[in-house]
């Protein structure tokens, strides 16, 4: 059997769409995706042996494998997400034997009108508007995506902060607006959808010594691949000003 495609399961995408789809392990490089490494590593007859003892063990959390064929040591890992230069934790590590194996997440229903799209980044999919023109400040590009039955995007995991920056990166390349501020209560940025950001995403997605909130009125958090794309960070800037944006369709976000 082909190591690029060992396992397939079926389910039913929750939302207006009752297709069938399926997702399954798939193998990459260290280059292309990255995981967290949730425990020890064991010795595993395959692939697919790895994943079902690592999901016996972590089974709420446990999205991908990191499997060597030649010593077929396991290591169990998170979600799938990256490359994100900044995730200095993540493996595989550097060895060429090391291939990393993730499980593929279910994929939202997406409604392309108002040029929406699907993208995917390591099994993460999200439905997303990248916006041509700029909105007057943050509250504008609220109202911008609301009036298209969206939101301002919420990148509040790994992988959805990942999606979030290799897409931008590659069809946007402009400081950009998403749902991301603390405008309610300085210091404590949380997404569109409510959420906090988790103990994760405050070490790895702001730009070195960001936020800073830099003369007392920067609340909102904008994506700067223009600024320095060796660098894969937020920065927090005014809500104020004219810039781009990202809207999402996502009725569980």
């Amino acid at each position: 059997m082909a190591l690029a495609l060992l396992l397939f399961l079926a389910f039913k995408v929750l939302g207006a769409s009752s297709e069938v789809r399926q997702f399954f392990l798939k193998q990459v490089s260290g280059q292309d995706c990255q995981t967290l490494q949730l425990g020890e590593s064991w010795t595993s007859h395959s692939p697919i042996t790895c994943q079902r003892e690592s999901l016996s063990l972590y089974s709420e959390n446990c999205q991908s494998v990191v499997y060597n064929s030649q010593t077929r040591m396991c290591t169990p890992g998170s979600i799938a997400f990256g490359p994100l230069d900044r995730v200095t934790t993540s493996i595989p590590e550097s060895s060429l034997s090391d291939k990393l194996y993730f499980v593929r997440q279910p994929i939202p229903p997406c409604n392309t009108s108002n040029n929406f799209a699907l993208y995917d980044v390591c099994g993460t999919s999200a439905c997303l508007y990248f916006s041509t023109s700029k909105a007057e400040n943050y509250s504008d590009a609220r109202t911008l995506c609301s009036q298209m039955n969206s939101s301002l995007f919420v990148g509040n995991t790994m992988a959805k902060f990942s999606l979030l920056w290799h897409t931008s990166k590659t069809y946007m390349n402009a400081d950009t607006f998403i749902g991301l501020q603390d405008i309610d209560v300085e210091g404590n940025f949380v997404w569109e959808n409510g959420e906090p950001l988790s103990y994760e995403q405050k070490q790895y997605i702001w730009l070195p010594k960001q936020p800073d909130n830099k003369r007392s009125r920067q609340d909102c958090a904008v994506t700067w691949p223009s600024f320095n794309s060796q660098i894969q960070g937020l920065d927090d800037e005014r809500c104020n000003i004219k810039r781009h944006f990202i809207c999402e369709r996502c009725g569980q976000c």
